[in-house]
Protein backbone atom coordinates (compact mmCIF):
# COMPACT_ATOMS: atom_id res chain seq x y z
CA UNK A 1 0.00 0.00 0.00
CA UNK A 2 2.94 2.37 0.64
CA UNK A 3 3.75 2.40 -3.08
CA UNK A 4 0.25 3.27 -4.22
CA UNK A 5 -0.25 5.77 -1.39
CA UNK A 6 2.94 7.56 -2.48
CA UNK A 7 1.76 7.52 -6.09
CA UNK A 8 -1.64 8.96 -5.13
CA UNK A 9 -0.07 11.64 -2.93
CA UNK A 10 2.31 12.73 -5.68
CA UNK A 11 -0.57 13.04 -8.17
CA UNK A 12 -2.60 14.89 -5.53
CA UNK A 13 0.24 17.41 -5.16
CA UNK A 14 0.08 18.05 -8.89
CA UNK A 15 3.24 16.08 -9.68
CA UNK A 16 3.83 13.67 -12.55
CA UNK A 17 5.00 10.32 -11.25
CA UNK A 18 6.40 7.12 -12.73
CA UNK A 19 5.72 3.65 -11.39
CA UNK A 20 8.67 1.37 -12.25
CA UNK A 21 7.95 -2.36 -11.92
CA UNK A 22 10.26 -5.37 -12.24
CA UNK A 23 8.73 -7.80 -14.73
CA UNK A 24 11.50 -10.41 -14.87
CA UNK A 25 14.78 -11.20 -13.13
CA UNK A 26 17.65 -13.16 -14.67
CA UNK A 27 20.77 -14.36 -12.88
CA UNK A 28 21.72 -13.84 -9.27
CA UNK A 29 20.00 -10.47 -8.81
CA UNK A 30 18.78 -9.12 -5.46
CA UNK A 31 15.31 -8.39 -6.81
CA UNK A 32 12.08 -10.15 -7.69
CA UNK A 33 9.21 -9.75 -10.16
CA UNK A 34 6.73 -7.24 -8.84
CA UNK A 35 9.27 -5.04 -7.04
CA UNK A 36 8.28 -1.40 -7.52
CA UNK A 37 9.73 2.09 -7.32
CA UNK A 38 7.85 5.43 -7.49
CA UNK A 39 9.79 8.31 -9.03
CA UNK A 40 8.78 11.96 -9.57
CA UNK A 41 10.62 14.91 -11.07
CA UNK A 42 12.13 15.40 -7.62
CA UNK A 43 13.51 11.84 -7.45
CA UNK A 44 12.41 8.53 -5.87
CA UNK A 45 9.69 8.80 -3.24
CA UNK A 46 8.85 5.20 -2.32
CA UNK A 47 9.79 1.58 -2.93
CA UNK A 48 12.91 -0.16 -4.18
CA UNK A 49 13.91 -2.50 -7.00
CA UNK A 50 16.20 -4.43 -4.66
CA UNK A 51 19.45 -2.50 -4.38
CA UNK A 52 20.93 0.95 -5.00
CA UNK A 53 22.30 -0.07 -8.42
CA UNK A 54 18.89 -1.23 -9.60
CA UNK A 55 17.17 1.81 -8.10
CA UNK A 56 19.57 4.08 -9.97
CA UNK A 57 18.74 2.29 -13.22
CA UNK A 58 15.04 2.59 -12.41
CA UNK A 59 15.40 6.33 -11.85
CA UNK A 60 17.10 6.73 -15.23
CA UNK A 61 14.32 4.81 -16.97
CA UNK A 62 11.69 6.88 -15.11
CA UNK A 63 13.39 10.06 -16.30
CA UNK A 64 13.15 8.86 -19.90
CA UNK A 65 9.48 8.01 -19.44
CA UNK A 66 8.74 11.44 -17.97
CA UNK A 67 10.56 13.15 -20.82
CA UNK A 68 8.70 11.17 -23.47
CA UNK A 69 5.36 10.94 -21.71
CA UNK A 70 5.00 7.31 -22.77
CA UNK A 71 5.39 3.96 -20.95
CA UNK A 72 8.69 2.16 -21.49
CA UNK A 73 9.59 -1.53 -21.29
CA UNK A 74 13.27 -2.37 -21.27
CA UNK A 75 15.70 -5.15 -20.41
CA UNK A 76 18.77 -3.94 -18.53
CA UNK A 77 21.92 -6.05 -18.22
CA UNK A 78 24.34 -5.76 -15.31
CA UNK A 79 27.77 -7.39 -15.34
CA UNK A 80 29.80 -7.25 -12.15
CA UNK A 81 32.87 -9.40 -11.51
CA UNK A 82 31.82 -11.91 -14.13
CA UNK A 83 28.31 -12.34 -12.72
CA UNK A 84 25.66 -11.57 -15.30
CA UNK A 85 22.38 -10.26 -14.04
CA UNK A 86 19.44 -8.71 -15.84
CA UNK A 87 16.15 -6.99 -15.09
CA UNK A 88 13.21 -6.35 -17.34
CA UNK A 89 11.51 -3.16 -16.21
CA UNK A 90 8.26 -1.44 -17.07
CA UNK A 91 7.92 2.31 -16.43
CA UNK A 92 4.44 3.84 -16.54
CA UNK A 93 3.78 7.58 -16.31
CA UNK A 94 0.92 8.75 -14.07
CA UNK A 95 -0.27 12.28 -14.73
CA UNK A 96 -1.39 14.63 -11.91
CA UNK A 97 -4.99 14.63 -10.74
CA UNK A 98 -7.21 17.00 -12.75
CA UNK A 99 -7.04 20.44 -11.18
CA UNK A 100 -9.23 23.52 -10.99
CA UNK A 101 -7.07 26.63 -10.64
CA UNK A 102 -9.10 29.58 -9.35
CA UNK A 103 -7.64 33.07 -9.70
CA UNK A 104 -9.20 35.66 -7.43
CA UNK A 105 -10.60 35.24 -3.91
CA UNK A 106 -14.16 36.32 -4.72
CA UNK A 107 -17.37 34.81 -3.26
CA UNK A 108 -17.96 32.92 -6.51
CA UNK A 109 -14.36 31.71 -6.54
CA UNK A 110 -14.72 30.31 -3.03
CA UNK A 111 -17.97 28.56 -3.96
CA UNK A 112 -16.33 27.06 -7.05
CA UNK A 113 -13.47 25.82 -4.86
CA UNK A 114 -15.91 24.15 -2.46
CA UNK A 115 -17.91 22.46 -5.21
CA UNK A 116 -14.81 21.33 -7.11
CA UNK A 117 -13.52 19.64 -3.97
CA UNK A 118 -16.86 17.87 -3.59
CA UNK A 119 -16.18 16.44 -7.04
CA UNK A 120 -12.73 15.31 -5.84
CA UNK A 121 -10.80 17.73 -8.04
CA UNK A 122 -7.46 19.11 -6.95
CA UNK A 123 -8.16 22.78 -6.24
CA UNK A 124 -5.86 25.78 -5.84
CA UNK A 125 -7.18 29.25 -5.00
CA UNK A 126 -4.76 32.06 -5.83
CA UNK A 127 -5.14 35.72 -4.94
CA UNK A 128 -3.11 38.62 -3.58
CA UNK A 129 -5.57 39.08 -0.71
CA UNK A 130 -9.17 38.97 0.42
CA UNK A 131 -11.32 36.37 2.14
CA UNK A 132 -9.84 32.94 1.43
CA UNK A 133 -12.09 30.86 3.69
CA UNK A 134 -12.35 27.54 1.88
CA UNK A 135 -13.02 23.88 2.72
CA UNK A 136 -10.31 21.51 3.83
CA UNK A 137 -8.27 20.18 0.95
CA UNK A 138 -8.21 23.44 -1.04
CA UNK A 139 -4.73 24.87 -1.46
CA UNK A 140 -4.68 28.64 -0.90
CA UNK A 141 -1.81 30.68 -2.32
CA UNK A 142 -1.47 34.35 -1.38
CA UNK A 143 0.35 35.38 -4.53
CA UNK A 144 -0.01 37.50 -7.65
CA UNK A 145 -1.98 35.31 -10.09
CA UNK A 146 0.27 36.23 -13.02
CA UNK A 147 3.44 35.26 -11.16
CA UNK A 148 1.85 32.04 -9.93
CA UNK A 149 0.83 31.00 -13.45
CA UNK A 150 4.28 31.70 -14.83
CA UNK A 151 5.91 29.62 -12.08
CA UNK A 152 3.37 26.78 -12.22
CA UNK A 153 1.94 26.58 -15.76
CA UNK A 154 -1.37 24.66 -16.00
CA UNK A 155 -1.26 21.22 -17.58
CA UNK A 156 -3.53 19.62 -20.14
CA UNK A 157 -5.81 18.18 -17.44
CA UNK A 158 -6.26 21.53 -15.67
CA UNK A 159 -9.07 24.09 -15.77
CA UNK A 160 -8.34 27.78 -15.11
CA UNK A 161 -10.97 30.20 -13.85
CA UNK A 162 -10.57 33.99 -13.55
CA UNK A 163 -13.16 35.19 -11.04
CA UNK A 164 -12.43 38.94 -10.87
CA UNK A 165 -12.81 40.65 -14.24
CA UNK A 166 -11.95 44.08 -12.74
CA UNK A 167 -8.59 43.06 -11.28
CA UNK A 168 -5.55 44.82 -12.80
CA UNK A 169 -3.93 41.48 -13.61
CA UNK A 170 -6.80 40.02 -15.67
CA UNK A 171 -5.51 40.60 -19.22
CA UNK A 172 -1.99 39.39 -18.44
CA UNK A 173 -3.30 36.33 -16.62
CA UNK A 174 -5.61 35.50 -19.53
CA UNK A 175 -2.72 35.85 -21.97
CA UNK A 176 -0.62 33.39 -19.98
CA UNK A 177 -3.48 30.96 -19.30
CA UNK A 178 -4.64 30.89 -22.92
CA UNK A 179 -1.10 30.11 -24.07
CA UNK A 180 -0.87 27.19 -21.63
CA UNK A 181 -1.97 23.58 -22.11
CA UNK A 182 -5.08 24.05 -19.94
CA UNK A 183 -8.12 22.49 -21.58
CA UNK A 184 -10.44 25.08 -20.03
CA UNK A 185 -9.91 28.82 -19.49
CA UNK A 186 -12.93 30.75 -18.25
CA UNK A 187 -13.57 34.29 -17.03
CA UNK A 188 -16.42 35.36 -14.81
CA UNK A 189 -18.28 38.44 -15.98
CA UNK A 190 -21.17 39.71 -18.06
CA UNK A 191 -21.57 39.84 -21.83
CA UNK A 192 -20.39 43.45 -21.55
CA UNK A 193 -17.09 42.61 -19.86
CA UNK A 194 -16.05 39.75 -22.16
CA UNK A 195 -15.72 41.81 -25.39
CA UNK A 196 -13.60 44.41 -23.59
CA UNK A 197 -11.17 41.72 -22.45
CA UNK A 198 -11.01 40.16 -25.92
CA UNK A 199 -10.34 43.55 -27.58
CA UNK A 200 -7.44 44.10 -25.18
CA UNK A 201 -6.02 40.64 -25.88
CA UNK A 202 -6.19 41.24 -29.64
CA UNK A 203 -4.52 44.62 -29.23
CA UNK A 204 -1.70 42.86 -27.36
CA UNK A 205 -1.21 40.51 -30.30
CA UNK A 206 -2.59 37.36 -28.66
CA UNK A 207 -3.11 34.74 -31.42
CA UNK A 208 -6.70 34.09 -32.47
CA UNK A 209 -6.24 30.38 -31.75
CA UNK A 210 -5.55 31.27 -28.12
CA UNK A 211 -8.47 33.68 -27.87
CA UNK A 212 -10.79 31.00 -29.24
CA UNK A 213 -10.12 28.94 -26.10
CA UNK A 214 -11.60 31.62 -23.82
CA UNK A 215 -14.97 30.81 -22.24
CA UNK A 216 -16.51 34.13 -21.27
CA UNK A 217 -18.96 34.69 -19.79
CA UNK A 218 -18.18 31.37 -18.15
CA UNK A 219 -20.83 28.89 -17.06
CA UNK A 220 -23.90 27.18 -18.47
CA UNK A 221 -27.15 29.12 -18.68
CA UNK A 222 -29.18 27.79 -15.74
CA UNK A 223 -30.53 31.15 -14.60
CA UNK A 224 -28.09 31.30 -11.69
CA UNK A 225 -28.10 34.32 -9.40
CA UNK A 226 -26.35 33.54 -6.11
CA UNK A 227 -22.62 32.77 -5.82
CA UNK A 228 -23.43 29.10 -5.15
CA UNK A 229 -25.70 28.88 -8.20
CA UNK A 230 -23.13 30.63 -10.40
CA UNK A 231 -20.48 28.18 -9.14
CA UNK A 232 -22.77 25.30 -10.07
CA UNK A 233 -23.11 26.60 -13.63
CA UNK A 234 -19.32 27.03 -13.93
CA UNK A 235 -18.48 23.59 -12.59
CA UNK A 236 -21.09 22.10 -14.94
CA UNK A 237 -19.33 23.70 -17.92
CA UNK A 238 -15.92 22.54 -16.68
CA UNK A 239 -17.15 18.95 -16.38
CA UNK A 240 -18.86 19.14 -19.79
CA UNK A 241 -15.62 20.36 -21.39
CA UNK A 242 -13.61 17.66 -19.65
CA UNK A 243 -16.01 14.99 -20.94
CA UNK A 244 -16.35 16.45 -24.43
CA UNK A 245 -20.07 17.18 -23.97
CA UNK A 246 -21.98 20.29 -25.08
CA UNK A 247 -23.80 20.79 -21.78
CA UNK A 248 -27.29 20.71 -23.30
CA UNK A 249 -30.36 19.20 -21.69
CA UNK A 250 -30.77 15.42 -21.66
CA UNK A 251 -34.57 15.37 -21.61
CA UNK A 252 -36.60 14.79 -24.75
CA UNK A 253 -39.28 17.18 -25.97
CA UNK A 254 -42.28 15.08 -25.05
CA UNK A 255 -44.71 17.62 -26.44
CA UNK A 256 -43.60 16.51 -29.93
CA UNK A 257 -43.50 12.77 -29.11
CA UNK A 258 -46.40 10.35 -29.54
CA UNK A 259 -47.59 8.75 -26.31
Amino acid sequence: MEIYDALAKARGRGERAVLVTVLEVAGDAPSHPGAKLVVTDQGPVAGTLGCSEFDHAGRRLAGEALAGGEPLRRRLDFDEHGHERALELFAEVHEPEPAVLILGTTPVGREVAALARRLERRVTLVGPGGDATVPAGVEVRADDPERYLLNAPPGSSDAVLVTDHDAPWVEEVLRVALASEAYFVGMLGSRRHAPDAVRTLRAQGVPEAHIAKLRAPVGLDIGSRTPAEIALSIIAEIVAAERGADGGRLGLDWSAQPT
